[in-house]
């Protein structure tokens, strides 16, 4: 059985893909019910399929890993995480070293931001203590419901939106956390760059706050609409884990699956 280690958009079409082309057993992993109802709809669709396709959605620590592993015969993990879960790509490759089994990593190619209107900084932390020094502004973070808490201090002297999934453990996240409802936006992307720009132009946004995430799940239209409208760029860096082999294009990881497995 292959592992594909999701949480992004691209593990779910890497898991489509291997689904469709080959009788390979899969399992997915997500770390929350909403990515994992996700696959489990594909599933459904595809309940007749003699092999075995399985989701689960739980944080695992390296020990539920290697059970994992274990319990399932695990022979290849697909690393699709998202870029900036480095405490997952960690303990997934330490894990297989330890345990001789596969492992391949899908990493989004990343996007030229260029220079105009653009802003790169080291850690979420950094771009708080920026945008603390400003007063009267209007932010919007586009980082999710992860960051809520530690950007909170960027509201204290300006007007901080928030975009988060339309769930109710974000929107409660953010409530609970003092975010009132008028500064939360709850929308599932990816986003347009038409849709994008409407809010820019809404909410006056002088600020828009994003990961280095990569050319997939919406970020050119989100960077387009900030370069359109005059809205400044603040790039969280995306952090650097050595996966070892790594694809970027999805069609060439499906290609060496195949030839790792069948």
């Amino acid at each position: 059985m292959i592992w594909i280690v999701g949480g992004t958009k691209d593990s779910r079409e890497i898991f489509e893909k291997l689904a469709e082309e080959t009788d390979i057993s899969i399992l997915v992993s997500t770390a929350t019910e909403y990515g994992g109802k996700l696959l489990e709809e594909y599933i459904e669709k595809n309940r007749n399929d003699k092999r075995e396709l399985k989701v689960m959605s739980e944080r695992l620590n390296e020990g539920q890993m290697k059970e994992l592993i274990l319990k399932e015969n695990i022979s290849l993990i697909v690393d699709a995480s998202h870029p900036y879960a480095v405490n997952v790509s960690n303990s997934v490759i330490k894990v297989t070293d330890e345990m001789n089994v596969g492992y391949i990593r899908f990493e989004r190619k990343m996007l030229d931001y260029g220079s105009e209107n653009v802003k790169k900084f080291g850690s979420v932390g950094d771009v708080t203590a920026f945008v603390k020094e400003m007063e009267g502004k209007n932010i919007l973070s586009t980082l999710g419901s992860n960051n809520l808490e530690e950007i909170k201090p960027m509201g204290e002297k300006n007007n901080l939106y928030v975009r988060i999934l339309p769930t109710v453990d974000s929107v409660k996240k953010a409530e609970d956390l003092g975010y009132l409802p008028s500064k939360i936006i709850a929308l599932q992307g990816p986003v347009s760059k038409v849709l994008n720009k409407a809010m820019l132009e809404s909410y006056k946004i002088d600020y828009l706050i994003t990961k280095e995430s990569g050319a997939t799940g919406g970020e050119i239209e989100k960077i387009e609409a900030c370069r359109e409208y005059g809205t400044t760029v603040l790039v969280v860096k995306r952090p650097y884990v050595n996966y070892g082999k790594v694809y970027n294009e999805i069609n060439e990881l499906i290609e060496d699956v195949k030839n790792k497995v069948l």
